[in-house]
């Protein structure tokens, strides 16, 4: 099936040129791109005649996708001559590729695309790589991604640990995630999930999303990990959010090393604005590069002896290695009410012995929050009125409030 070419009729410029020759999924990349943009907005161009179209097209208007699904030498050569042509007219390139191997994507992204989506899956891929395209080109930074090539972003890293089992930390993970996200969406900025309790870890049930095979794959072999493979382990969330699940087995938690984590966590933050990390209790030999990583650690507890007496051990961990502090967020979930006055009391002489200030008391948000994770959704969905997720929202906005603050200190 031919690609649908822009009517002569249309008075504007089209916004996509699209060189697909060959494409293994062209049937399906038709529809999706007269959703994306329209049936008179994007063009069909023949490498023939590349030159010619790029020449006319205005940057500041137009971007062009260039789809790859062989690993054919001739065509991965004629991709990689386009991409280079595109960059010299100075426009943004979205290469969208079907089946090929990690050895052919290493040789494409080298020549300098802006961005890349897999397609047909993950679903919401494609949308979201234009959907940032877009947002470059009406901040006025298209020129400078085309000459400079794929930017890479420096995502913030925000930590979830619950100092011991049960106390909530999957579940402020997953709605913290999702908050954040819809907060951020409309300003084309991406948010990731990633569920680093490789045995049993809760983040796809929570979600009700699949665990993927995957992911094992990732997790066993991070040290060779590009952003295709990450990309291909990754669940989306109603195509908004996007999740590294656990894997399907129970794994060991020393499965991987300090470098293998290194690498997914700074994999992730080349391609998300924020990463969201659920922990497991257990520290690892590889806690440290998480923690070392993390812009917001938010360690959660409880108001008994238990999480007492364990984050009283962790803290003492972290001084022992001489970790950083400043980064660490004291949560009390399930925190006494207003009319509690013996809990508030315990809850102030618990803070006064750890030598900590709660920056959130979450109160207990009962069966409601039980019956969200068992639903797979997050409380923005099942129970919008939670006081759970009242203060998780308060939780979200006082983050980006505190780096915006820090983005213009920084100039």
């Amino acid at each position: 099936m031919a690609l649908s070419f822009r009517r002569e009729t249309a008075e504007t410029a089209p916004e996509a040129l699209v060189f697909s020759d060959g494409f293994a999924a062209t049937e399906n990349l038709v529809k999706d791109l007269d959703v994306q943009f329209g049936e008179d907005q994007w063009l069909e161009v023949s490498p023939a005649d590349a030159d010619n179209m790029l020449e006319i097209t205005n940057s500041e208007d137009s971007f062009v996708i260039i789809a790859l699904s062989s690993d054919d030498p001739d065509a991965v050569a004629s991709t990689a001559a386009l991409i280079r042509q595109a960059r010299e007219y100075g426009l943004m390139v979205l290469l969208v590729v079907g089946e090929i191997s990690s050895r052919t994507m290493h040789q494409i992204m080298r020549e300098g695309v802006t961005e890349f989506a897999p397609y047909p899956e993950p679903k919401g891929a494609l949308v979201d790589a234009i959907d940032r395209l877009r947002l470059a080109r009406t901040s006025g930074q298209s020129r400078a991604l085309a000459t400079a090539g794929a930017p890479r972003r420096l995502g913030k890293v925000v930590t979830f640990y619950g100092v011991a089992g049960g106390v909530g930390a999957s579940t402020f993970a997953v709605n913290f995630a999702w908050e954040l996200t819809m907060q951020v969406r409309r300003e084309g900025r991406r948010v990731a999930l990633l569920d680093f309790n490789f045995q049993y870890g809760s983040i796809a049930t929570f979600l009700d999303v699949p665990r993927r095979e995957a992911v094992y794959e990732l997790v066993s072999e991070a040290s060779n990990l590009d952003q295709t493979g990450l990309t291909q382990a990754l669940s989306t969330y109603q195509d908004k959010l996007h999740v590294l699940t656990a894997p399907r087995d129970a794994l060991p938690l020393d499965i991987v090393s300090p470098s293998d984590v290194d690498a997914i966590v700074n994999l992730a933050r080349e391609a998300f604005d924020y990463v969201v990390i659920d922990m497991p209790q257990a520290l690892m030999n590889w806690s440290e590069k998480v923690y070392a990583a993390s812009d917001e650690f938010y360690a959660v507890m409880e108001s008994d002896m238990r999480s007492a007496q364990n984050m009283y051990r962790f803290l003492r961990t972290l001084k022992a290695e001489d970790m950083n502090l400043d980064k660490l967020c004291f949560v009390m979930n399930r925190a006494p009410g207003m009319t509690d006055l013996s809990g508030k009391t315990r809850v102030k002489k618990l803070a006064e012995s750890l030598g900590v200030t709660f920056s959130h008391q979450v109160p207990d948000g009962g069966r409601a929050v039980v019956n969200a994770c068992d639903q797979g959704v997050p409380l923005a969905q099942a129970a919008r009125s939670s006081p759970v997720r009242k203060e998780i929202v308060r939780m979200v906005q006082k983050f980006t409030t505190e780096e915006t603050e820090k983005a213009a200190a920084a100039g």
